[in-house]
């Protein structure tokens, strides 16, 4: 997987940033401008220049608000999702400046500086969609839901962080473990599913700081105003992050910290035991079940697992490729079973309708199968060996499914 992001000035063509993962080589001032100058005498033409196809992969052009044009070259299965990648860019960079800011473009040089808080974000996000990162173990397997850990503590959790929020006079409040969402206060789905992964992405690009003040724009809700984002280190690989007003002061949220979370250390390490199976340990799987993802519809939640058997090692595939299947699958056709989590602009009622009354999908090839179903709010996503015959995946899939809804440990 190679992917790589360039942002110019529209009218200008001035480069404002180049971020890569993978192997592609950095990109040269003449290769930026004749990426740009074919976007631009496309429009001279009253035409649009969407994408073009190179060896292996896509070349995709994206301009935003008339003063940002993303171009995104990726090869290596993340063709698919190229332009949800750029809009997660775009969103990114509305986050640390704010929507006026980069509509404007009045000081092209300041914009460029500022724009430098926002890299460790997107290097991370970018890092994060290789599977085969050795640096990141935080692989990032769809774009457009959260990735998050299911565990029995996650309602205690929430209790706590509403009473934590409640004493900072914050809003919203999450807690990550291993850039994984736990838990979240009562209000935290007001969120967009954006500016709530760009709050993960936040607490787990921050190196560790033990405490730290981040002034945030939300794309959806507040793009322009800015609010205060708190990120607190809890343990190692545990953040929580809270939205609040302009007080208390950092030394006080420290003390408040210490007051509300004291009491849930043993509760938290239990939590983290989840990590990095990712489901309660009262949920078990069949021995042919090599990953899992499961979909929570409404709250735009999913939890991924390649660790469902701790005491079975050589399974005869890479964890890395699991997940890289289970992401193709994903997106290429159990997604399909969902049309609310995407709907296509300009897609035809009709075909959106037929797409509604489907339920089950599935791939077969030589070394493995995928099949996924859709009960109520639930999206199941299951990878098999190839030698589970296709009834039975059926009956496996939709025990998943019965397990999940009926498991008291499971709380979302």
């Amino acid at each position: 997987m190679s992917v790589l992001i360039i942002a110019v000035a529209t009218e200008s063509g001035v480069p404002i940033f180049s971020r890569k993962r993978g192997t592609n080589e950095g990109v040269q001032f003449s290769t930026i401008a004749s990426l740009h100058g074919i976007n631009m005498f496309s429009k001279c033409h009253n035409l649009s220049m969407i994408s073009t196809q190179v060896d292996n992969g896509t070349i995709l052009w994206k301009e935003y608000c008339k003063s940002v044009t993303l171009i995104g070259i990726a090869t290596g299965g993340l063709e698919c999702d190229l332009e949800l990648l750029l809009s997660c860019v775009h969103d990114v960079m509305i986050f640390c400046i704010g929507k006026k800011e980069l509509d404007t473009l009045k000081n092209i040089d300041q914009i460029k500086r500022d724009l430098r808080q926002c890299y460790p974000i997107l290097d991370y996000l970018l890092e994060s969609l290789d599977p085969n990162a050795v640096s990141s173990p935080l692989p990032t397997l769809v774009l457009d839901l959260i990735q998050s850990v299911l565990c029995p503590q996650a309602q205690q959790l929430q209790q706590a962080l509403d009473n934590y929020a409640e004493k900072v006079t914050g809003r919203w409040a999450c807690l990550s473990i291993h850039g994984h969402l736990v838990a979240t206060s009562s209000d935290f789905y007001e969120l967009d599913t954006r500016e709530a992964r760009l709050m993960l992405l936040l607490a787990a690009a921050q190196d560790g700081a033990p405490l730290r003040d981040t002034p945030v724009y939300l794309p959806q809700m507040s793009p322009n105003v800015a609010f205060r984002a708190v990120t607190c280190k809890l343990l190692s690989d545990v953040y929580i992050l809270v939205v609040c007003g302009a007080t208390p002061s950092l030394s006080e949220i420290d003390e408040i910290v210490l007051q509300c979370w004291e009491g849930f250390t043993q509760l938290i390490k239990e939590a983290k035991l989840a990590y990095p199976r990712n489901f309660p340990v009262s949920i078990s799987f069949e021995s042919c079940v090599l990953g899992v993802l499961i979909v929570n519809i409404n709250r735009r939640r999913c939890v991924f697992s390649r660790h469902l058997h701790p005491t079975q090692k050589g399974r005869g595939m890479a964890g890395t490729h699991r997940l890289d299947i289970l992401r193709t699958f994903y997106v290429t056709s159990a997604r399909g079973l969902a049309p609310e989590l995407k709907t296509l602009e300009g897609e035809n009622k009709d075909i959106e309708e037929l797409l509604g009354c489907m339920s089950e999908t599935y791939w077969c090839s030589e070394y493995h199968k995928c099949h996924a179903q859709r009960s109520e709010n639930l999206l199941c996503c299951v990878l098999y060996a190839s030698t589970v015959p296709t009834h039975t995946m059926r009956l496996i899939t939709s025990q998943i499914l019965q397990d999940l809804t009926t498991n008291k440990d499971v709380y979302w």
